[in-house]
């Protein structure tokens, strides 16, 4: 008899690695999990683009400060697969041995999550070591498992040790020289043949890859070098497409990246945050040109349940048994629900609930508009019901487009009856290894395996969350009610009468501004033309050599007419209705016609003053009598024609009061008339009596419910008070105030700070200056450290032009003029924005008048201003082509321009304003402080679509001499 045995082809790595993960979020998650088993205290990726130091290819990292391995645990575990050391339950490891953290439930069981590296990329390098040992080197590159050919044992994987870091390099490069011998092995033995190709891109890949300086210096490999050190750092040297998306397109902000938020959302609550403060720290940090960010951070924290509309909290027993409370609104109930099943144990194991949403409508919700606001955006990018395993992430649940439990299919059968969105709610199901053995993860760590545990766990779920939505939150029939129903009609007329008011006022409001447009416009333009003939006669009057009074006080009765007129033709937008964009085309053009009709009667004033050069002392009399008749009279016509519209007003008033009036008595009477016939007895009698006095006290209680808050706002108007102003006013902060708030308190921290460490940092800045003098020229001398003093020195210049840029803000800081050429700020701003001009291929030059402009101004506050309008123009740039800025001088004003899109005339002094922004997740400050700090030194700063300006059709920004 034959016996055979099992060979494994190396595929089958490929296979259980790469072939296995969903994605990677899900590979890097894996692998932090078995940093979390190992008792890491930082979790963390690097991403390295280049730009950054010597960097010329992006290469990332992986890495944790857990146990580490020797190079036994290395060849017995880890390039074993399936290993069952996690399997088997959990181990005890002394106090010393888990470096002073508290037990851990350990995360990995399967013995292959290590394999999720594949994902990341390839080649790889793996550096692990151990307390008192020497640093393990592993060098491996996943590719090699594409050929269908190889077996396993045909694969040798290059294992070394090292004492020092500075032995790393050759170190490396004979592992990687010994890889390829091995490599060339298997092509002598024919099983390449077929798959040539592969084995080409593989060489060429190994045979230019390199230790960089930037990473020989990361904080990851020096500390795995210290004294002491320990953990394990994976290098991959071709990173994954996602991971070069996620950190390849600078000229982009990344709050606009997908891949970027996928990340972000995956990673950033990978352990229950919702419950507790984890023991360690998780971190992803891009590396660029201009530095380093982490793009992990903003998630959930307990708190957030609170700020919800309604919060289910409680335990499912092992018997399936919920115990816990339901809070709907502002009440708050016990309740418990126990699943139509046989008694018993449940196969899934007792877990906990808690989980917070929102009415899908604001109009319906408790919370007041800025705070549903913000929850709905946290929500929109971290929003889910998401599973924990001991407090440890179970993927993919909680992602927005993994809806296990059906709430949005049921929610389109029938969303009166289904109540729960997917999208509007947040919280968590907290499962234990303990508690619930039976529901077991996939070996791709997509979702549980669908065994009997999970599917009853899911039907026991949607039965618990339909009773849930039945009891308390379904809409119900008439004659019926529950907790949301009993609530939501009060939460929703308060909302309503607040919304319809303002609607009612606000159609109103644009209905009367789109008349007064229609209705003025053509008088306007009329007016313009009168006025304009009546300034040529006036200027023809100043410029002769005598001047009939007669004449002159015709022309200037006629002006002050016109005045008149005019004055009744000007329209402010409207501060309670937001107008549409076909009106506020319209109000711009009347606007613009409106100025120019101001400039021109400005130029009638001059005129006059003119003529009045040729008065004598009579005359002169004459003409001070006349405008003081003509002013009495217009005075009193004014507050008269005032005075007639609010007795119209108030007519109007009184034709409702009498309307209202009728329509209660004629309900009083209605209900009188409800008894058919006279009472008959004493009891009838004091029936019909108290069913009246019932009836009574409801209609007062209406009448006063709509007079008093009525007549309290009419008796509290005064002439010295705005009140549109106010109910804008009031309005807007509503809106803004805690968005406000927030930016406030944050700048104002930041700004107390710098302002308090501004000596102390103007000493170590110009040591720092010194220093680098020093260094620059002992570089010469050493062209091996080149690249480093390249680095340094470009990130020193960015410091610099930062700490330029907060020195305008400074209470304390003496603004020193200084002079500097257009040129020198042109070079400057090319060196601070180098990064972006290269990504973005955005074509930046000076133009011949302003390069060869002197400035004699404080150089902090010239160089903040343009680096704020230039990072805007970057900004907007992203939508066009062939992207240019260009800077000009010319009559005494300096020209910021560039091609991207045009500001809306409405815009032109908005974008000005404090917190006002255009820009995704913009403060609204930079134009603001720009123009501030201008202005105090003499200068203003306006953006104009002049076509004699603006030369580049895009947006243009003016600086010039400031005219109080």
């Amino acid at each position: 008899m034959t016996m055979a045995q099992f060979k494994t082809k190396a595929r089958a790595v490929e296979l259980l690695g790469k072939g296995q993960i969903a994605d990677l979020p899900t590979a890097i998650s894996e692998l932090w999990k078995n940093g979390y088993d190992a008792y890491a205290r930082n979790l963390g990726c690097n991403l390295y683009m280049p730009g950054y130091m010597d960097i010329k290819e992006p290469l990332f990292t992986l890495y944790d400060d857990g146990f580490g391995m020797t190079e036994e645990d290395l060849l017995e575990k880890w390039i074993v697969l399936g290993t069952d050391s996690k399997a088997r339950g959990m181990k005890l490891y002394t106090d010393e041995e888990r470096f002073g953290i508290p037990q851990r439930v350990p995360m990995g069981e399967k013995g292959i999550g290590r394999l999720s590296v594949s994902y990341l990329g390839s080649p790889m390098l793996m550096l692990t070591r151990k307390i008192g040992k020497p640093v393990e080197l592993l060098y491996f590159d996943w590719n090699v498992l594409e050929n269908y050919n190889l077996f396993i044992d045909d694969i040798d994987v290059p294992i070394h040790s090292a004492e020092d870091i500075d032995d790393l390099p050759n170190i490396f490069i004979s592992m990687v020289d010994q890889f390829l011998q091995k490599l060339n092995q298997t092509l002598i033995k024919g099983q390449w043949i077929e798959q040539k190709k592969i084995l080409k891109n593989i060489i060429d890949e190994n045979s230019n890859i390199a230790l960089t300086n930037a990473l020989l210096e990361s904080e990851q490999i020096k500390n795995i070098f210290s004294n002491n050190g320990h953990g394990t750092i994976f290098v991959i040297f071709k990173p994954d497409e996602q991971l070069l998306n996620l950190g390849g397109r600078s000229f982009e902000k990344e709050s606009e990246n997908e891949e970027y938020w996928e990340i972000k959302r995956s990673l950033c609550g990978i352990y229950n945050l919702f419950k507790e403060e984890p023991d360690f720290n998780t971190q992803f940090d891009i590396y660029n040109e201009s530095g380093y960010y982490n793009i992990i951070d903003d998630f959930y924290s307990r708190k957030d349940l609170n700020n919800s509309d309604w919060h289910i909290d409680g335990v499912f027993d092992k018997n399936g048994l919920f115990v816990g409370t339901v809070r709907v609104f502002n009440e708050t109930f016990q309740y418990s629900y126990r699943p139509n099943r046989i008694p018993g144990n449940t196969p899934y194991g007792a877990f906990e609930l808690n989980l917070a949403g929102m009415e899908l409508n604001a109009s319906s919700s408790m919370l007041p508009p800025e705070v549903y606001e913000q929850v709905t955006n946290k929500t929109q990018h971290f929003g889910g019901l998401y599973i924990y395993r001991d407090n440890f992430r179970v993927l993919p649940y909680g992602r927005l487009d993994y809806d296990f439990l059906n709430f949005e299919k049921r929610r389109s059968m029938k969303a009166g009856k289904y109540y729960f969105s997917h999208r509007k709610m947040f919280g968590y199901i907290s499962i234990t290894r303990q508690e619930n053995p039976k529901l077991i993860d996939k070996a791709g760590r997509e979702g549980f395996i669908e065994n009997k545990a999970y599917r009853e766990f899911k039907r026991d779920l949607i039965d618990f969350f339909n009773n849930v939505a039945d009891k308390f939150f379904r809409s119900v029939e008439e004659g019926e009610s529950n907790a949301r129903s009993e609530q939501i009609d009060k939460i929703r007329e308060k909302n309503k009468k607040l919304l319809e008011a303002e609607k009612k006022k606000s159609a109103i409001t644009r209905k009367q501004f789109s008349a007064d447009i229609k209705d003025f416009t053509p008088r306007l333009i009329e007016l313009k033309k009168e006025i304009s003939n009546l300034s040529l006669e006036l200027k023809k009057k100043g410029d002769g050599l005598f001047v009939d009074f007669t004449e002159y006080n015709k022309l200037a009765e006629s002006l002050e007419d016109k005045k008149n007129e005019f004055q009744k033709l000007k329209l402010e937008k409207p501060t309670r209705a937001k107008i549409s964009s076909v009106q506020e085309q319209r109000f711009a053009n009347y606007v613009k016609d409106y100025k120019e009709t101001e400039n021109i009667i400005k130029q009638c004033d001059v005129h006059i003053s003119n003529v009045r050069k040729l008065f004598d002392i009579e005359d002169l009399k004459r003409d001070y009598e006349n405008q003081s008749r003509r002013a009495t009279f217009d005075i009193s016509s004014l507050i008269n024609s005032y005075k007639k519209r609010f007795a119209s007003a108030a007519n109007k008033i009184n034709s409702q009061f009498d309307e209202q009036k009728s329509f209660y008595l004629g309900k009083l009477s209605s209900n009188i008339s409800e008894y058919n016939g006279e009472p008959k007895t004493r009891k009838d009698y004091k029936k019909v009596i108290d069913s009246l006095a019932r009836f009574i006290y409801q209609l007062k209680e209406e009448i006063n419910d709509k007079m008093e808050p009525f007549l309290k706002h009419i008796e509290g108007l005064n002439f010295d008070v705005d009140e549109e102003f106010l109910v804008s006013w009031y309005k807007e902060q509503e809106e803004k105030l805690s968005d406000q708030l927030e930016k406030t308190d944050s700048l104002a921290q930041l700004g107390i700070s710098a302002e308090i460490i501004d000596h102390e940092l103007t000493r170590l800045y110009n040591q720092m200056r010194k220093s680098m003098d020093v260094l620059g020229g002992y570089i010469k001398d050493h062209p091996e450290l080149q690249s480093l003093y390249s680095q340094l020195d470009h990130a020193f210049l960015q410091i610099e032009s930062n700490y330029r840029m907060l020195q305008p803000l400074y209470h304390t800081r003496r603004r020193l003029s200084v002079k500097f050429s257009g040129e020198q700020l042109v070079k400057d701003m090319r060196t601070f924005f180098d990064s972006k001009l290269s990504s973005g291929d955005v074509e930046f030059e000076g133009t011949i008048s302003f390069n060869a402009f002197v400035f004699d101004a404080p150089e902090a506050v010239i160089y903040s201003t343009f680096i704020n309008v230039i990072d805007n123009a970057l900004y907007w740039l992203i939508s066009v082509n062939d992207r240019k800025i260009t800077i000009d001088y010319k009559d005494n004003k300096i020209f910021i321009m560039n091609n991207g899109p045009k500001i809306d005339d409405s815009e032109l002094e908005n974008i000005f304003t404090l917190f006002y922004t255009r820009k995704v997740n913009g403060r609204g400050i930079g134009l603001y402080l720009a123009r501030r700090s201008l202005r105090a030194i003499g200068l203003d700063i306006y953006a104009s679509n002049d076509k004699k300006d603006n030369k580049l059709n895009g947006a243009c920004f003016i600086i010039k001499k400031y005219e109080k």
